[in-house]
């Protein structure tokens, strides 16, 4: 039989075809190729060209493209590359709105492991995505002229930053540089021709800037229109493709297949949804729309050239889509994906809608044997299904229609996204595998939280923390009048939620308007409410109580609930309504993280207990939080350059006095209620310094009732209430106090000493809203993520030591391991090195005793060094001494905010230090002719005896000074080394009392060497450096004899050389 030209070329646009898909379109396809078969095919079968080609490209937006913070996440652990490159990421996506929110949801920046600010900020983003930036709120403080040059125009710059606050992104250069640059490469690009379609799609590139400007400039030069050809003896089969891709059968749908099968690319429904949208989408140029995509980009982990341009294709677009596709579905989706025997996914969906609306799709399915799809027979078909449902296919149909209704539960925008974030499939993945991956997403916030913390997650204990939160975040908006509900429990957070998730139904369905649980200062109640409680004023004034916010809404719940209203009914109301409020700022993710680790649930605890717990939790971490608190306070306040020195000192005044107050626990205020005593700020100083010079405070904390009680005299509960109510009120005092604010209070009310706690607070809310914080507030959160950008640019040598030592990979470590590589003698001059005569910090040690406390512990760690146990008591010593330090300079009439970050730099050295310790390399101080440094001892113990002992300083008048020891069966093998040639001849001629001091009564050294390194690494010496390996094997409990005497040789060694270097180099002064 003779085959011709046509049939050749048949053959090969089969082979281009689906293989796969229905039964009948199988075989109809098979018979076709079978008919045009030749020699030359078969010998050409295996070889390069196209006939071989049996690849389904995948959309390239869906591919498994993985960003460094995913690839990071899923490996589970990090080297040094990936700490650092997370930390990077972290610094060019971390924005002030980030920073803010973190530090709402009680996580620090700075003491919070990069992982754990992966997680955070990821659900930060994805709720700030889902409500909208509201970029108003930033003012315009932008250097409109530095950010010209960098983008090449104001007004480029101008749309720029619009972008990066939309997709909360930080204003930094970097962002800025490469963002414009994106801007300039998409504004070359031109309609894409057939050569760049066909390289996108052959080599499976999304249709980012980088990959469309590389394909319209490069790739596309070499590209030859094919040779034409005629595809209508199977143009039925290719319009049903058209039709499985939910798209449209058309002259342009039909010229696109047929150009794909022309120019070899396999006609996939995936391949020619993808090359129908690059032939008749227009790409995104403008250089807004531009700037906004390649935020995204970023905002995403990736860079900004690679934006997605083409719409539809970028995650956000894909994961609305999917909703909306989940939405829309029908019954006679359903029955058609039953009937046709497709897996239930969103493609699936989306053919079958797509089969649904088109009234061509139905003849041209018929002509290949396929199912009627108008939508009258789609109904039918559902009905007829739905009629057997106990048949298979009618089980099939109640299975895919339970599944559509748990999709419909569990998918979200946020879910979907970071779903293609992580690079899955969501149109392809079936349904019940879809919904599972959907609530693991869900969960997954609070299950790495957990990780985290160190706590082996269960699924119990994932799913309290999510219930906690989801309850915590419910109870904020259900009415407050459920306080005041006679027959429910409105002590524990499910209490309230039942029964205010019914109460709230019920107004919702009689469409009245309620004021909501969780407070907000001077919140509009609406007409119909104030109308209903238009008489609480005179009320108040009958009971002779004060027309405070407060008491109005006491009166409301009571009244509501047909409560008598006395005077103790409005303060009991009103007690319990603050102990919920106090729950509402407590039950941060941070605190219910911990909460589970120690294994309660805040579910059943009642809120005194509640908030109790948490305010415990915070206190554990109240050092470095308090701190961190004062740090923000005095450099708000530093920021005021007109403030006066009275006016400072007053501002510092009113912060301690309240942070005083609220460590007494309640007991302050307690003492002045039973004593009679007005219940001022002013009465409350007074009492808090009279406890300080007397020591004793003739009352104490009542566990019952988070009041006080007197030794002598009993309380009321009206008393314990009224203590704990007012307590609690301070609590809240501090948390609102800020510079601004106190601003605002002194110059409207010089009077706040004689104000109560409520009366403070109350008039701290009316600061608040007059007082403009968003200009300092962000450029506070601005300054702090200047340390992120620092700790990023750390050397990777940092990251290397923190990951050898498993230390955690927070910005504090870094910068702390930073400092003390770069400048190795800092740490031990703030402790030891500056006089206390100026500080005069209450109850701290006397600055006399403090300084003889600092020369004995100098002269204990020239003794310590000898013994590991001893080295440990001298470390224990050093934190008690630095810890005086701190707490000496922070107390300081003249503290400044850099005061205070230095302190917390030294306490993350000192806990750093600690970690060290445990693997045997110290830090020691060293005095010599007034110069103190800072001596760092690694011990690596070996096999049997041996091991290796490095010694590193480095001194102003000498340079640097490292030494390796080598201990051998034979002896001491050493080299020292110095940059400074004065020391190297110093040592030279110094070298046998050097071996004569290190050598003991059974060990001799058998080699010293002394060099001059003029460019002397502290920071990468090491007796490994210059060919010696010791294995780092520490022997067994089994072997205490070797171990001891392994640790008296290699401390020995340690110790000896200390003291003669000390020696050496002070006879030379």
């Amino acid at each position: 039989m003779r085959i011709d030209n046509q049939q050749q070329q048949n053959k090969g646009v089969m082979d281009l075809m689906p293989q796969t898909g229905a039964v009948e379109e199988k075989n109809g396809i098979q018979m076709f190729a079978d008919a045009v078969k030749t020699e030359s095919s078969k010998k050409s079968a295996g070889t390069t060209s196209f006939q071989a080609k049996e690849i389904t490209y995948l959309n390239p937006a869906k591919e498994e493209k993985k960003t460094v913070i995913d690839e990071i996440e899923q490996s589970g652990s990090m080297d040094a590359g990936e700490r650092k490159a997370q930390m990077a990421v972290l610094a060019e996506t971390t924005s002030p709105e980030d920073y803010e929110k973190m530090q709402e949801d009680g996580f620090s920046l700075d003491d919070t492991t990069s992982n754990k600010i992966v997680t955070v900020t990821d659900k930060i983003k994805a709720q700030l995505a889902k409500a909208g930036v509201d970029i108003s709120k930033f003012g315009d403080d932008l250097d409109l002229e530095q950010l010209a040059q960098i983008t090449g125009s104001p007004e480029l710059a101008v749309q720029i930053a619009n972008s990066l606050r939309e997709a909360d992104l930080p204003l930094a250069d970097d962002n800025f540089k490469q963002i414009a640059e994106t801007v300039n490469m998409a504004d070359s690009l031109s309609a894409l021709d057939d050569g760049a379609v066909k390289y996108l799609i052959d080599n499976r590139l999304e249709p980012t800037v980088r990959n469309i400007y590389f394909a319209e400039h490069s790739a596309s030069a070499g590209y030859i229109s094919a040779e034409q050809q005629d595809i209508s003896s199977f143009l039925p089969q290719v319009k049903n493709v058209i039709a499985s891709a939910g798209l449209e059968v058309n002259d342009d749908t039909i010229a696109t297949s047929k150009w794909m099968l022309e120019n070899d690319i396999p006609l996939t429904k995936e391949n020619l949804t993808y090359a129908q949208a690059l032939r008749q989408t227009g790409l995104t140029t403008g250089a807004e729309d531009i700037a906004a995509l390649a935020a995204e980009a970023v905002s995403e982990g990736k860079s900004a050239q690679d934006a997605v341009i083409l719409s539809g294709y970028t995650w956000m677009e894909q994961a609305k889509d999917a909703v909306d596709t989940v939405e829309n579905a029908t019954d006679e989706d359903l029955a058609y994906i039953v009937e046709k025997g497709l897996s239930l996914t969103l493609d699936s969906l989306r053919e079958a809608a797509a089969n649904r609306t088109s009234g061509t799709a139905a003849s041209e399915s018929q002509a290949v044997g396929t199912v009627a799809s108008s939508e009258a027979q789609s109904e039918d078909a559902a009905q007829s299904i739905a009629n057997e449902s106990y048949t298979p296919k009618g089980q099939q149909l109640l299975t895919a229609r339970r599944q559509l209704e748990e999709i419909r539960l569990a998918m979200t925008v946020e879910a979907n996204y970071r779903l293609l974030k992580q690079g899955v499939s969501i149109d392809t993945e079936p349904l019940v595998k879809l919904v599972e991956q959907l609530k693991d997403q869900e969960n997954a916030y609070y299950k790495n939280l957990l990780i985290s913390e160190g706590v082996d997650v269960n699924d119990e204990q994932v799913e309290l923390f999510r219930e906690v939160d989801k309850k915590v975040s419910d109870m904020r908006y259900v009415p407050a009048y459920v306080l005041g509900m006679k027959d429910a429990e409105v002590s524990t957070i499910n209490g309230v939620h039942k029964a205010g998730m019914e109460l709230k139904s019920s107004f919702e369905k009689a469409s009245q308007q309620y004021e909501t649980l969780m407070t907000a200062p001077r919140a509009d109640l609406g007409d119909s409410i104030q109308k209903a409680f238009r008489n609480v004023d005179d009320i108040l004034n009958d009971l002779d109580m004060e027309l405070t916010d407060e008491n109005r809404r006491a009166v409301r719940i009571l009244g509501y609930n047909s409560i008598e209203i006395t005077q103790d009914s409005v303060f009991q109301m009103k007690a319990a309504d603050e102990e919920v409020q106090r729950v509402f700022k407590n039950m941060t993710p941070a605190v219910v993280t911990q909460m589970i680790k120690r294994g309660i649930n805040p579910l059943e605890m009642d809120f005194t207990s509640l908030n109790q717990e948490a305010e415990n939790i915070k206190s554990d971490e109240s050092g470095r939080e308090d701190n961190r608190r004062f740090s923000e306070y005095l450099w708000k306040m530093e920021q005021n350059h007109e403030i006066s020195e009275e006016e400072r000192s007053s501002y510092i005044g009113i912060y301690r006095l309240i942070r005083q107050v609220e460590n007494t626990d309640g007991a302050a205020i307690g003492a002045l209620i039973q004593q009679g005593s007005p219940l001022t700020m002013k009465n409350l100083l007074t009492a808090v310094r009279s406890e300080k010079r007397s020591n004793k405070m003739d009352y104490s904390v009542d566990s019952d009732f988070n009041g006080v009680s007197g030794t002598s005299n009993g309380s009321s509960i009206t008393d314990q209430i009224e203590a704990a109510y007012q307590n609690n009120c301070l609590k809240d005092a501090s948390e609102l106090l800020t510079p601004e604010r106190a601003k605002v209070l002194f110059d409207q009310d010089s009077d706040w000493e004689n104000m109560t706690p409520e009366e403070f607070k109350a008039a701290l809310e009316l600061a608040k809203e007059q007082a403009d914080e968003s200009g300092i507030d962000a450029d506070y959160a601005k300054e702090q993520l200047a340390q992120l950008e620092q700790a990023a640019n750390a050397d990777e040598s940092i990251y290397r030591i923190l990951d050898k030592y498993d230390i955690p990979n927070t910005i504090s470590n870094v910068l702390a391991m930073e400092s003390m590589l770069n400048q190795r003698n800092q740490m031990f001059r703030k402790i030891f090195g500056s006089s206390m005569a100026d500080h005069n910090g209450d109850n701290q040690v006397d600055a006399d005793d403090l300084e003889a406390i600092k020369q004995e512990l100098l002269e204990e760690f020239g003794e310590a060094v000898s013994e590991p146990a001893d080295m440990a008591a001298a470390q224990e010593k050093l934190g008690e001494l630095a810890e005086n330090v701190m707490k000496t300079m922070i107390n300081s009439d003249h503290v400044t905010s850099l005061d205070v970050r230095e302190m917390k730099m030294l306490s993350a050295q000192l806990s750093v230090n600690s970690i060290l310790a445990k693997e045997e390399q110290y830090a020691v101080p060293v005095m010599v002719n007034d110069e103190l440094m800072n001596v760092s001892v690694k011990i690596v113990r070996g096999v049997d005896k041996k091991g290796i002992v490095d010694i590193m300083m480095e001194s102003e008048l000498r340079g640097k000074i490292a030494a390796t020891f080598q201990a051998k069966e034979d002896g001491i093998h050493g080299l020292v080394a110095t940059d400074s040639e004065e020391t190297a001849e110093l040592f030279e001629e110094q070298a046998q009392n050097l071996m004569d001091s290190l050598g003991g009564e059974n060990d001799d050294v058998t080699e010293l060497h002394c060099a001059h390194i003029k460019d002397l690494d502290l920071n990468h010496f090491s007796m490994g450096a210059f060919g010696v390996d010791a294995k780092n094997e520490t022997p067994t409990s089994e072997d205490q004899d070797t171990y001891r005497v392994q640790t008296s040789r290699l401390y020995g060694i340690a110790e000896h050389f200390i003291k003669a270097v000390k020696g050496t180099l002070a006879q030379e002064a």
